[in-house]
């Protein structure tokens, strides 16, 4: 029986990349059944700490409260990328040591590790590489997102080194395959390709039936935070993009549509949510529906929906798995891809075009046009076949 880790964003409350771990999960199981999963969270919370171990991760929280007065976004110098590396090496470097010890191989599930101006999964992938690379671990990246390349920021050059390490086997991606091939890979021995997001197997892990319900009527207008695309090195505004939403969604009434406020469970978007309604004056507490407390609640939100206006990347990519019409805000370009690839580019939105009476032309058109079945068929396929291809491997 193989010992494989699965390495994700576990604890965070976004279904996003709870979704990504656990049908990553289901995949391996139904390539190589009977496997034994180690699940390494890769940004575990203060309570799976016992004793000790709590000081180091107390240190680091101080520390990381503390990186975000200190460097700006565009900062990459040498010093912000020590500090950084070592406040991260505080909080998880024990913990993965220990929860990789004797796995047979590892497998990160999705999402955007291969980044480095936000979040510091670049230094996760780092502290996991060279552990694996201790202990001739083999790795795989599932259909990772890449969220740009910079040959003068050190924390790119040294993901890039990471990324490269003989044990590294397999990198697949679900968006910008021509940034990994041709900038990020130079060992010949590394698989790479692009495939669908492990997410688009959603209907299949969650025994989900696909397709619009019957009778249903509303709008899912998703919400995000407001300073998201400041974040990622845009200009938008949390005042402009609270603003859009309010025309955006009295667009939708005047075209005589019902809608309701969702999230993917993250306080910082439900936070958003709750400032809107109050900007917009709306006293119905059912405008904004609660939280999902897990992935259950999030796909029984999508499915009741007649169309959803994606702000979060798996808001989209979840409705898309499950045949659901999707719009959507750009505002990285993980989104821009993401359109491109499923064929959809006129149903996404980047900052300056921000058009009321597109977008909701677009809603009407994804409402009544759908989507090409075949696209999604073969993307599924990809990050299937990948996947087994690597589990292949190991058996040898």
């Amino acid at each position: 029986m193989k010992k494989i880790a699965v390495v994700g964003l576990y604890a965070i409350k976004n279904a996003g990349d709870n979704i990504l771990c656990e049908v990553t999960q289901y995949l391996i199981r139904q390539n190589m059944p009977g496997t034994k999963i180690v699940e390494v969270d890769v940004n575990p919370r203060v309570k799976s700490y016992k004793g000790f171990e709590k000081i180091p991760f107390l240190i680091s929280k101080v520390l990381i409260k503390m990186s975000g007065y200190m460097f700006s976004y565009e900062n990459h110098s040498r010093f912000r990328y020590v500090y950084e590396y070592f406040m991260w090496w505080l909080k998880i470097n024990h913990k993965f040591k220990k929860q990789l010890k004797d796995v047979d191989a590892i497998v990160f599930a999705g999402g955007g590790f291969l980044k480095f101006r936000t979040q510091g999964l670049n230094y996760y992938v780092e502290q996991i590489v060279k552990i694996a690379e201790k202990n001739h671990i083999p790795i795989m990246m599932n259909g990772v997102g890449i969220e740009g390349y910079d040959e003068n920021d050190i924390r790119c050059q040294r993901l890039k080194k990471a990324i490269n390490n003989d044990c590294m086997k397999v990198i697949t991606t679900r968006d910008d395959v021509d940034t990994l091939q041709n900038k990020y890979i130079v060992n010949p021995n590394i698989k790479t390709s692009r495939v669908g997001d492990p997410a688009l197997w959603v209907p299949e892990c969650y025994d989900v039936q696909p397709g619009v319900r019957e009778g249903a009527k509303v709008i899912g207008v998703n919400v995000i935070r407001g300073r998201v695309y400041q974040a990622y090195g845009n200009s938008l505004s949390e005042f402009q993009l609270m603003n859009f939403y309010k025309k955006l969604i009295s667009g939708i009434e005047e075209r005589g549509w019902d809608w309701v406020l969702f999230s993917n469970g993250m306080a910082a978007d439900q936070k958003f949510g709750k400032q809107l309604l109050s900007a917009m004056r709306c006293t119905d507490p059912k405008k904004l529906w609660n939280p999902p407390k897990n992935t259950a609640e999030f796909l029984e939100q999508i499915t009741s929906f007649r169309c959803v206006f994606g702000a979060r990347l798996h808001a989209c990519i979840t409705s898309y798995a499950l045949d659901i019409p999707v719009v959507g805000l750009i505002w990285s370009e993980k989104l821009q891809i993401f359109s491109e690839v499923i064929g959809k580019k006129e149903s996404f939105f980047t900052e300056d075009k921000l058009h009321i009476e597109q977008i909701l032309d677009a809603i009407q058109n994804a409402m009544d046009t759908g989507y090409d079945a075949s696209i999604r068929a073969n993307l599924r396929e990809l990050t299937n076949d990948y996947l087994k291809q690597f589990l292949q491997m190991l058996g040898e």
